[in-house]
């Protein structure tokens, strides 16, 4: 069902679905990592933020320490990275990140790992003033599976999305259809034109986990 065993989750918004998938991956696959380098709307005392999320899928203990493993530039306003930064009068430092990305490939390639890199938010959600998540997944060059939903204008963000992915050759491996998270009911409809206008296999969320398994 997976061709590589590391990917980038990229999402079409925020809110779609991808820690879920991050965590239902985690939780099937025994040889896994799983990082979200930056974290929004993030609280310490939260055990149910993405991070910790995460970390419980992986059967790691919620700390401080863990959480720097996987989500080093952590957020407390829920807000988009680079406001979030602003507001807290930091500038997140684009090459750290891809830095820290890369020396978690590189661990995951060593051990022969699967490994998955969650963003924050969509894929042209901004990092900081200069960046966003798809020129993150460009400069890492590694396939990538993009999160949608069932919701109406999903088609168009999520063929957007596909566009401006490829425009800087980015490989999508699959689109994952989160229909448990509709405001229309067409979902195999959905499905379907997504695969026939951007020539992606196109699934939707609880499928792909049936052919996972």
């Amino acid at each position: 069902m997976l061709s590589q065993k590391i990917y980038f989750i990229a999402g079409v918004g925020t809110d779609i679905g991808k820690t879920f998938l991050v965590e239902k991956l985690c939780r099937h696959f025994k040889n896994a990592m799983a990082i979200k380098p930056i974290a929004s709307g993030f609280r310490e005392d939260d055990k149910n933020s993405d991070s910790a999320k995460i970390l419980r899928a992986l059967g790691l203990e919620i700390s401080k320490n863990n959480l720097d493993k996987i989500s080093p530039w952590r957020f407390e306003e829920a807000a988009s990275p680079h406001f979030a930064a602003q507001n807290l009068g930091v500038k997140t430092n684009f090459l750290a990140v891809k830095n820290f990305c890369e020396e978690k490939i590189r661990e995951a390639k060593n051990r022969d790992q699967f490994l998955f890199i969650e963003a924050a938010g969509g894929i042209m959600t901004p990092l900081n003033d200069d960046k966003t998540f798809l020129d993150l997944v460009a400069e890492l060059q590694i396939p990538t599976l993009l999160v949608t939903a069932n919701y109406l204008g999903a088609i168009s963000h999520t063929l957007c999305s596909v566009e401006v992915m490829r425009s800087r050759k980015i490989a999508i491996e699959k689109i994952i259809v989160n229909a448990d998270l509709p405001t229309q009911n067409q979902s195999q409809s959905v499905i379907k034109t997504l695969q026939k206008f951007s020539a992606i296999d196109t699934i939707s969320l609880r499928e792909f986990f049936e052919k996972l398994s």
